[in-house]
């Protein structure tokens, strides 16, 4: 499938994010992805921009999934009250409603609060046969989706995390029965632009959605406890920041390099030192 119609139904944090990291995939021009900087503070549905930095690292991370360029995606959203900021921030064309985005998309992510998803797959159902219906809530299963909108949908379900903005989430990803293997490759595609993908069994998305799609919460909180600290140690805010995150993902590239974590901590932690 070479030119694939994507719906984003709702734009707010997990879905705006996703928007943003598949126009930054494609987006051909440096300029382009730097010029909406400006913009990023105003528009509450992705990540806020943090300076140069964060923007060379946006471009690195895009870049790293040229390679699956295969498809031209066409973005079209229904997003409420974000509808104007995704169509100005990205150039997504707007549905008039979710019926309207459901009958011209070729894959329909559903992107709202979960508590909204019964009644949304009820409304949309009879516009999915043989299209892509892609969940993303943590608590709503394929099965229950299934049970709604019937037989002939190629239902999949997903659980990034925010970071997924920067094309640098992890994201847990499965199919249900009948895909075959250009679907799943067409999904696999989508996912790719926004980071790492963990093709897991559905019986693990509970699990997964603690160690990654709610981690970013954690590890925000410890980072700010620790600047704090270094803050009150006399060091500019701004910079603590930074050298905590660098910190955090030179471990991260220790553990991933396969040190284990305990005798990393070990290593750092010598008898009588500073950190024990």
């Amino acid at each position: 499938m070479k030119n694939l119609k994507i719906g984003f139904i709702g734009g707010g944090n997990m879905g705006g994010a996703m928007i943003e990291a598949l126009w930054r995939a494609q987006s051909n021009e440096a300029g382009t992805v730097r010029n909406s900087a400006e913009d990023e503070r105003k528009f509450d549905g992705g990540s806020e921009a943090h300076g140069a930095e964060n923007l060379a690292q946006t471009d690195k991370n895009a870049s790293s999934h040229e390679c699956e360029k295969k498809t031209k995606f066409e973005i079209i959203a229904c997003a409420r009250s974000k509808n104007e900021a995704l169509r100005q921030r990205f150039g997504v064309k707007i549905a008039a409603s979710k019926t309207d985005l459901a009958r011209e998309a070729d894959a329909v992510v559903l992107a709202t609060k979960p508590a909204s998803y019964e009644a949304i797959l009820r409304l949309i159902a009879p516009e999915l046969a043989g299209k892509i219906l892609l969940l993303l809530a943590p608590g709503f299963d394929i099965n229950r989706a299934r049970q709604i909108v019937g037989e002939g949908v190629y239902i999949a379900r997903a659980m990034p995390n925010i970071a997924a903005s920067i094309g640098a989430s992890t994201t847990a990803l499965c199919f249900d029965a009948g895909f075959s293997e250009s679907r799943k490759e067409t999904v696999r595609e989508i996912i790719a632009k926004i980071g790492k993908i963990y093709e897991i069994d559905e019986a693990g998305f509970a699990a997964f959605t603690g160690i990654s799609g709610s981690l970013p919460a954690y590890a925000c909180a410890f980072i700010e406890a620790a600047a704090d600290a270094g803050v009150r140690g006399g060091l500019p805010r701004q910079l603590c920041y930074d050298a905590v995150c660098a910190a955090i993902e030179g471990t991260a590239r220790l553990i991933q390099s396969g040190k284990h974590p305990a005798a990393l901590k070990d290593e750092v932690c010598s008898p009588a030192g500073t950190t024990i």
